[in-house]
Formats: C-alpha cells, sequence, structure tokens
C-alpha cells in the first residue's frame, strides 16, 4: 500500500531528529582514564610477575640494534666492493694467473724484484701525489715479465682498489692506428682510458723491432707526458735494454719515459716457462 504524501513526510522527520540525536562520547576526563590506565598497570605488573613480559633495557637495544646496523653496513660496503673489484678486473683483462703466489720467491733473480714490486704497491697513493712512478721491465721472452706486472696490478685492484689496463702495445696500435675501433667517438674514449687509468701496463713494447714507427713513438711520447701530468703510473716491458729501447724509441720518447724517474728491473736468464716434452729451450 503506497504511503501519503503526508506518512512520507513523518518519516523523513522521523530519520532526520535520529541523525541529529548525539553520539554517546568516551569519557576522557582524569578520573575516567585514570581507572584504564592503572587497570594496564596493573594488569602489566601482573603479567611482568608471572615471567610473561620480558624485561627491557633501553641502552642494551640501542646496543643491539647499533650492532645490526653496523653488521648491515659492513656487509653492504663488502657487496659494493665485490662489485667494483669484478668491474675493475674485467676493464684491466688480466690473466689470472699472474699473481704473486706463482711466483718463485726462492729465485734470486725473482726475489729482490718481488720485494720491489710491494713497495711500489704500498706506496701506489703517494706516487700519485708525487707525479706518477714508471717501473721499465726487460728482459729476453720468458723470464717473468708479464707475470710481474700482472701480480702487480692483480694486488693494485684487490688491496686499493685501483683502475688498470693492461695491454700488448701492439693491441694499442691496431686499436688506434689500423681501424679496429672503426668509430672515432670510440677511439678518443679509448685513448681517454690510457691517459686516465690508475695505472697502465704496456707489454711488449717495440718487441723484435730495432726502431718503432715514428707515428707509434711520437703517440707513445705524447701519452706518456699526458700521464705524467695528470699523475698516473705506468709499467713499460720491453726485450729490450734501456739503451736499445732508446734507440728504438728515439729521444722523444725515450725522455718521457725518463721524466718519471723509472724503476728498472731486469729480469736476466733463461725462460721460466715450462718446456715442451723433452725439448729444452
Amino acid at each position: 500500500m503506497k504511503k501519503t504524501p503526508e506518512e512520507i513526510a513523518a518519516d523523513l522527520n522521523d530519520i532526520a531528529r535520529r541523525r541529529r540525536r548525539p553520539k554517546p562520547q568516551k569519557d576522557l576526563s582524569p578520573t575516567a582514564t585514570g581507572g584504564d590506565v592503572k587497570g594496564l598497570l596493573s594488569r602489566l605488573q601482573r603479567l611482568r610477575a608471572g615471567g610473561n613480559l620480558p624485561e627491557y633495557d633501553y641502552l642494551d637495544l640501542k646496543r643491539q640494534y647499533e650492532q645490526q646496523a653496523n653488521i648491515e653496513v659492513r656487509q653492504a660496503q663488502k657487496e659494493a666492493q665485490q662489485k667494483r673489484t669484478e668491474r675493475l678486473l674485467a676493464q684491466a683483462d688480466l690473466n689470472p694467473e699472474w699473481v704473486f703466489d706463482n711466483m718463485d720467491r726462492d729465485d734470486p733473480v725473482l726475489s729482490h724484484h718481488i720485494d720491489t714490486a710491494h713497495h711500489f704497491i704500498n706506496a701506489f697513493d703517494h706516487w700519485e701525489e708525487k707525479g706518477g712512478a714508471a717501473i721499465l721491465i726487460y728482459g729476453d721472452f720468458g723470464t717473468g715479465k708479464s707475470t710481474l706486472a700482472g701480480a702487480i696490478a692483480h694486488d693494485l685492484i684487490y688491496q686499493h682498489q685501483k683502475s688498470v689496463i693492461f695491454q700488448q702495445w701492439a693491441s694499442v696500435v691496431d686499436r688506434l692506428f689500423f681501424g679496429v675501433i672503426e668509430d672515432q667517438e670510440s677511439r678518443n674514449r679509448y685513448r681517454r682510458a690510457l691517459e686516465e687509468v690508475d695505472l697502465l701496463v704496456l707489454d711488449e713494447v717495440a718487441a723484435n723491432r730495432t726502431r718503432l714507427a715514428e707515428s707509434q713513438s711520437s703517440f707513445l711520447g705524447h701519452l706518456l707526458r699526458r700521464r705524467r701530468n695528470l699523475a698516473k703510473s705506468v709499467i713499460i716491458i720491453t726485450n729490450h735494454d734501456p739503451q736499445a729501447l732508446h734507440r728504438a724509441l728515439g729521444d722523444f720518447c725515450f725522455e718521457a719515459i725518463k721524466a718519471f724517474h723509472p724503476v728498472d728491473m731486469a729480469l736476466l736468464g733463461p725462460s721460466r716457462r715450462p718446456d715442451i716434452g723433452d725439448y729444452r729451450s
């Protein structure tokens, strides 16, 4: 049965009246809340007395949180260092066998050079402050020149997080002079990397050559001067002794090496590589 307009109006008035009716408010007066607080305190005391509520010491909790935070920070630093080490090793392109553990400390020729290499590593930051340093490693093929330089590079990466590029001189020439890197911008980035990396190792410089091409010796001389200006260190590996190297590189390039006041390491004697079968080289 439909309601009349009068009944509908009465219903709406009744709804509006109920909405206007004030809701009961919680008593927040000190008297009322005091009872709640006392009840809560009483309950906490009963739980503690029953051994169900642990005792907390603020200073002890603070110490625990700080210890945990320090552990997490150290772990994050360790992970970041590991990732950086992996990137540095990938950039350096080192033979993983080139480490000091694989060198014979009892060898009278190697032992002194190994000690000198460790002094170079430990004082690397000092050399950066003094304009960079240079090591000239020379000797016959197979005497351990690359292994010694690679061991230095590995330790600088692992211990000091230094960036390293280890390149055969022929590889540098191919990339910059013979179009192995075709894009000019890529060649420029490669050249800047050679100039700015913390340690540049150039292997087999002027190998089997009595005289380096003028364009190559000029580029190497400019590269070494640039690194000297940036206080960046370098290791040069060659089978020439200093006198023969001077003739092979020419005055301009050789003077750039001398500007570093290089330490020379002569690895003399026969090849230290294993023989092939019964053949003794």
